[in-house]
């Protein structure tokens, strides 16, 4: 016995220290492999509807990590579509990045009654092997993203649709086909929450990322904090006097956006003894009418219609200077502006016909939404809303934190590489 024992001290030690290096050999293939999939750079593609202005910073700040991990690559027109939204120019078409660059690839867009159905390259790009994951505009009315997205599910490319998703006002054919493009992607980046809401209750299981719009936000608060007083100062009194309340509209004047409504609210809002005045920006097919409606309230003194602003500049100053942002229509990128100025808002509640930025709206927080088409809800709001700012409950600084937290470049940029590292 004392004489096996330590032949069995030894070969215990011997099978020890085997296993110790068994261990640590699988320890370091295991390791090796996550520092090989940590270092390796993804090609992804982004392609958008149109290369927007406002979407610049959000693309500049996703593409900035090429260098350190991803590359991305966008794909778009560099031509005005029909929208007659502000391109990026193409002077940044793969300028050096450090100069604003971006790494751009130029392709075209073919419209049918101003609806984008075929953007070139995409065949290609769903065949290419070059390419880890594509994240398609999620618009189902282009046959191009439909035959590519497919193409890139079968060469074992990962798929993102970055879309508004369902209203919940679809008809059911409607409904059917949407379901089934949305069902070509592994993971979806939404507009907004009610989207999301949307696709849950029509069945949709996939891995989804309220992603939200977003403007150069930053950018935008430095200028209108950089605004003198005396300025805006001088800039409402052109329109109205201390006592007044200012209102402002900001957008097409189209017949969706019921301006009629707002309208006759002022004209309800006059006769109850209040002073209050509208300045209207933008233009459109509506216009005269709706010179023709202010005539009959007698509001000719009241409403002022300066036209189009193309400049966001002046557009910030006029949000600035007025108590209340109203757009009884659809809301979208409006509200955005008008709560970086820290200007509530006031839109309708009814999401199947808004657009997704209606969600910046928060009740008693950065404005108030009021029952569709309903004219004396309107002007219940609006009352509650200027009560609410001289109680001081709704404030600048509520308005403008909803914008600052939840619809910046930076806020895109985190979501967008939260989806595509959980694929990755």
């Amino acid at each position: 016995m004392l004489t096996f024992q330590p032949v069995v001290l030894q070969e215990a030690r011997v099978f020890y220290h085997c296993m110790r290096e068994l261990r640590l050999f699988f320890q370091t293939k295991v390791i090796n492999k996550n520092l090989i999939m940590k270092n390796k750079q993804y090609s992804i593609v982004i392609v958008p509807d149109r290369f927007a202005h406002y979407r610049y910073a959000s693309f500049k700040l996703i593409s900035s990590l090429r260098m350190k991990s991803h590359k991305i690559t966008i794909y778009a027109d560099p031509r005005e579509d029909p929208s007659k939204i502000p391109i990026v120019p193409d002077t940044f078409c793969n300028m050096y990045f450090s100069s604003g660059g971006i790494f751009w690839k130029k392709i075209k867009s073919y419209y049918i009654r101003n609806v984008c159905f075929w953007q070139t390259e995409l065949l290609s790009l769903g065949l290419s092997k070059d390419v880890d994951a594509v994240v398609y505009w999620g618009e189902a009315h282009r046959i191009s993203t439909w035959l590519s997205a497919i193409l890139s599910r079968i060469t074992g490319k990962k798929v993102v649709f970055w879309t508004h998703g369902i209203y919940g006002r679809e008809s059911k054919v409607k409904l059917i086909f949407r379901l089934l493009f949305y069902n070509l992607a592994n993971s979806l980046l939404l507009y907004g929450r009610h989207g999301k809401q949307q696709l849950e209750a029509a069945g949709i299981s996939k891995k989804m990322y309220v992603i939200n719009n977003a403007l150069d936000v930053r950018k935008q608060a430095q200028y209108v904090d950089s605004l003198e007083n005396s300025q805006l100062h001088n800039l409402r009194n052109i329109y109205c006097t201390e006592n007044d309340r200012l209102l402002v509209f900001a957008g097409r004047l189209e017949r969706k956006k019921r301006l009629d409504l707002l309208l006759a609210a002022i004209s309800n809002i006059k006769s109850s003894g209040e002073a209050i005045k509208l300045i209207v920006i933008g233009d459109g097919g509506e216009r005269d009418k709706l010179e023709v409606l202010t005539k009959a309230f007698h509001l000719e003194k009241d409403v002022f219609f300066l036209g189009p602003k193309y400049n966001d500049q002046v557009v910030l100053q006029f949000l600035r200077i007025a108590d209340l942002c109203v757009s009884p229509g659809e809301v979208g990128l409006t509200a955005m502006h008008a709560l970086i100025c820290g200007t509530p808002v006031i839109s309708h509640s009814d999401l199947t016909k808004q657009m997704p930025e209606v969600e910046s709206i928060r009740s008693g927080i950065s404005g108030f939404l009021f029952e569709r088409n309903n004219v004396n809800c309107l002007v219940n709001k609006i009352q509650v809303c200027f009560s609410a700012i001289d109680s001081g409950i709704i404030t600048f600084g509520s308005c403008r934190r909803v914008v600052m937290k939840f619809y910046t470049p930076e806020y895109q940029c985190k979501v967008f590489y939260r989806a595509i590292e959980n694929l990755l």
